[in-house]
């Protein structure tokens, strides 16, 4: 497993492309905070989305009963990420002034080399 920090000039890119990956996988979002402990606002959710801009983060999840959940973070300084040893993004640590810190667990997508062929 390896950690990497996110440069914030790459955050844009960087959420773009973790968006259009792992659209439709299941995630789970936590907080961890000092005074509150560990937090879940999402459990195993399908995430449909992640956008960017200047002013922050949202992390767009579908709820069970079919409803769009939205969760911002206003201003990320910090972005870590979580790689398992098959390359695959596992977590992601993000931070922002006065905010616990926001944790993103994702469930992969399975590797196309991991499934059976198909009939030809």
């Amino acid at each position: 497993m390896q950690t990497r920090t996110i440069a914030p000039d790459r955050y844009k890119p960087f959420f773009d492309s973790l968006s259009r990956i792992y659209q439709g996988s299941t995630a789970t979002l936590e907080f961890v905070a000092e005074d509150l402990g560990d937090q879940f606002e999402v459990e195993e959710q399908p995430l449909s989305g992640v956008s960017y801009d200047k002013s922050g983060l949202e992390l767009h999840f579908i709820a069970r009963d079919g409803s769009h959940l939205v969760h911002r973070i206003e201003r990320p300084k910090r972005v870590q990420l979580e790689e398992g040893d098959n390359g695959l993004v596992e977590a992601l640590a993000i931070e922002s002034d006065g905010d616990p810190r926001a944790i993103v667990r994702f469930h992969p997508p399975v590797a196309s080399r991991l499934l059976a062929p198909g009939n030809q």
